[in-house]
C-alpha cells in the first residue's frame, strides 16, 4: 500500500496536554500509538500553529482554575511532540503554498485562521486531513484548492487502520 500524508488537527494532540476530549472515544490509546510507533501506511503530520492554539486551550482552561499546573503541562509536553521519530511538524504559517490556501478558506468564510492554516496544511501536503469540524469541512467544499481534499474523522482513522 501506497504511504498517505495525515495531518492532525490541533483535537488530536489535546489529550498529550491533559485536555479531555468527551466526544472522541478511545483517543488516548490511538494517540499514545500514533506517538510511540507510529501508523502503518501513513506519514503523520502535525501542523506547528497546533502547539500554538494548545497553548490558548491551556490558558483558557487556566483562568477558570488559576492553577499554575495547567500552564506547565506546555513545557512538559513539548519534548514528546517534537522528538517524535514517527510525527513530522509542518510550519504551515511560514510555508507559501499553505498561507495562500488558508487565506483563502478564511475569505471562503471560516473565521479561525489557525483551523484554516492546518487546513491548508493538508491540501499543500496533498494528505489527508484529520479533523471533528464539520463547518470547516463544509467550507472546504467551496474552495477551489480543497474541494477534493481527503478529510477523514476519528472514527473513519479508527476504521481504516483496523
Amino acid at each position: 500500500m501506497k504511504t498517505q500524508r495525515l495531518i492532525l488537527d490541533t483535537s488530536f494532540i489535546l489529550p498529550l496536554f491533559g485536555i479531555k476530549l468527551k466526544s472522541l472515544t478511545k483517543i488516548n490509546e490511538g494517540l499514545k500509538l500514533i506517538w510511540k510507533e507510529g501508523l502503518d501506511d501513513f506519514e503523520v503530520y502535525l501542523p506547528s500553529i497546533c502547539l500554538i492554539e494548545s497553548l490558548y486551550k491551556l490558558i483558557h482552561e487556566y483562568k477558570k482554575n488559576n492553577d499554575y499546573k495547567i500552564l506547565k503541562r506546555y513545557p512538559l509536553t513539548i519534548p514528546t511532540i517534537t522528538t517524535s521519530q514517527n510525527v513530522k511538524i509542518f510550519n504551515s504559517y511560514i510555508d507559501s503554498t499553505a498561507s495562500q490556501i488558508a487565506i483563502k478558506i478564511r475569505h471562503a468564510g471560516h473565521s479561525d485562521m489557525m483551523d484554516c492554516w492546518i487546513a491548508a496544511s493538508a491540501a499543500a501536503l496533498n494528505g489527508i486531513l484529520l479533523t471533528e469540524d464539520i463547518l470547516l469541512k463544509d467550507i472546504l467544499k467551496n474552495v477551489p484548492e480543497t474541494k477534493f481534499l481527503s478529510i477523514w474523522s476519528w472514527k473513519e482513522l479508527i476504521d481504516v487502520i483496523l
